[in-house]
């Protein structure tokens, strides 16, 4: 305490909210701010996860990447029993504006009497930082009004009333919303956790994982990179085949093959691709690959994070590629590090152990050492990066893999 967190949102009306819940539940222990308060112009991303949790993972995992301090995404949906839940995580997309969506939802309900209206607001916070990883929820129960009704709060407010009262939100005076509201449940969450974190140690036990993938998932992804590294296809099957059936996104598997472009070389980037593919119809997934990814990164995010990969190496390092050439300088700061490590698809860290499976397989000793260090540097304990090394023991040859083993004593 006090904490200061970047808020991923270019919504005003969420703004007003969080920073008036903030205030009530955490007076001047809490401070949130917008990306352009640090001179950071947020433009947000395309929210296309299927849950309100991924949406709100995706946003504060782009944000993060891009500022590199503790940050928190918002994303909230009103789940409406008589709908089967609908419109749930597509709340805000519905069908088009605030009011023609409370409209929309008002003429499905026409027909639905007062007591078959149960309806109820989930919002889930996402924090990170870069140790962790949270996720918080905030739930309130209510129905929907038969008609619209009140002046105040802002999207499905109007037709939206609390269990426990006769108004609608938007009936209420902020004050009174902001203490029952999904959002302030939510927040309210978030500050308790944040408030335990305070009470941890510094070093992450091994039960205290930084990342956000279970182990299994993680475990899968960084041996289909080492298999594909060297160019073990039908291996690279086998183990996608594992991971789609353990529940992996296949938008997981593709960023990590991306990784190739760097580590692997671009024949290793497209038959990932093409072997995800075929094994997604295998399995009935309607899956293809993004046809566009994110807007390029400039070289200054780059250099932000080639410095955060690197540490007090930074400059060391980037003479010597400069002497070789300044124009890979420059293309390696733009395009490898502020292009395509920074793609919010996958989280910083997880990227860091698909590159180490990639340079390990590919026997790139060097660079392997640089990038070793830098998942100890934010904070991943001894026993997660044996961990991690351990699974690769299966894709390797007994030599590579002891010399792996070399590597990470020497950084150890």
């Amino acid at each position: 305490m006090p904490w200061r967190l970047v808020l991923a949102t270019n919504n005003p009306h969420k703004v007003r909210e969080l920073r008036e819940i903030a205030e009530l539940y955490a007076p001047g222990q809490l401070e949130l701010l917008l990306p352009e308060e640090l001179s950071q112009p947020w433009e947000g991303i395309e929210e296309v996860g299927a849950t309100l949790e991924e949406n709100a993972y995706l946003k504060a995992t782009a944000l993060f990447e891009r500022l590199w301090v503790p940050v928190v995404a918002d994303d909230t949906g009103l789940e409406i029993e008589a709908l089967g839940g609908l419109p749930g995580v597509r709340s805000a997309r519905f069908v088009g504006s605030d009011a023609e969506n409370r409209r929309a939802v008002l003429e499905l309900l026409q027909d639905v009497p007062p007591e078959r209206r149960r309806a109820r607001f989930r919002t889930v916070l996402c924090y990170r930082d870069h140790l962790r990883t949270l996720c918080v929820e905030g739930i309130c129960e209510g129905w929907i009004a038969l008609q619209e009704r009140g002046e105040h709060g802002f999207g499905y407010d109007p037709i939206f009333i609390p269990e426990g009262s006769e108004q609608t939100f938007a009936e209420m005076a902020p004050q009174e919303k902001n203490r029952i509201s999904h959002r302030a449940r939510a927040l309210r969450a978030l500050i308790a956790e944040l408030r335990r974190l305070e009470e941890e140690p510094a070093e992450p036990s091994s039960e205290q994982q930084p990342t956000l993938l279970p182990r299994e998932h993680l475990a899968l992804l960084v041996r289909s990179c080492a298999a594909l590294a060297r160019a073990q296809l039908e291996r690279v099957e086998q183990l996608l085949h594992q991971g789609l059936a353990a529940g992996i996104a296949p938008e997981l598997f593709y960023e990590a093959f991306l990784q190739g472009l760097l580590f692997a070389g671009v024949p290793a980037a497209i038959e990932g691709t093409q072997c995800l593919q075929r094994v997604c119809a295998q399995h009935g997934r309607s899956w293809t690959p993004p046809g566009s990814g994110p807007a390029a990164a400039d070289a200054v995010h780059g250099e932000r994070l080639f410095e955060r990969v690197y540490g007090e190496h930074a400059e060391r390092v980037r003479a010597r590629i400069r002497a070789a050439s300044p124009e890979l300088e420059q293309w390696i700061l733009a395009r490898a590090y502020g292009e395509i490590l920074a793609r919010p698809g996958l989280p910083l860290l997880e990227r860091e152990f698909c590159a180490i499976a990639m340079l390990a397989a590919a026997q790139w000793w060097r660079q392997l050492r640089a990038h070793l260090s830098a998942v100890r540097r934010w904070g991943v304990s001894r026993q997660q990066c044996r961990w991690v090394l351990e699974q690769l023991a299966e894709e390797l040859p007994p030599e590579q893999w002891q010399w792996l083993w070399q590597e990470w004593h020497l950084v150890d």
